[in-house]
């Protein structure tokens, strides 16, 4: 199952997007680009009802910075996080789970 899905807000944040996935993967995380043609609150709404446990959103705004906005399953809010900062919080995520069972 997929564990990240990057969800373009505009399709100039498709290369970007394309990039997170490559570098998720990487490191090991399952995780998936959508970049289809569709509006934001649709793709939110279907990976939240596909039980998809984090979202990265990234639009123009994050493109410039080098951010992505995190979602996650269950909550409302999203953070806007620096795209290292984001990914090295979900590896130690993964990591602490991992070692639980």
């Amino acid at each position: 199952p997929v564990q990240v899905k990057v969800l373009t807000i505009t399709s100039d944040a498709d290369d970007y997007a394309n990039e997170i996935v490559a570098t998720l993967q990487d490191k090991g995380l399952r995780a998936e680009a959508d970049t289809r043609n569709e509006k934001i609150s649709y793709k939110v709404r279907e990976h939240s009802v596909a039980k998809v446990p984090v979202q990265f959103e990234v639009g123009q705004r994050e493109v410039e910075n080098r951010k992505v906005a995190v979602r996650r399953l269950g909550s409302k809010q999203q953070r806007v996080e620096a795209l290292d900062d984001a990914i090295d919080a979900l590896l130690k995520e993964v990591e602490t789970r991992a070692n639980q069972t």
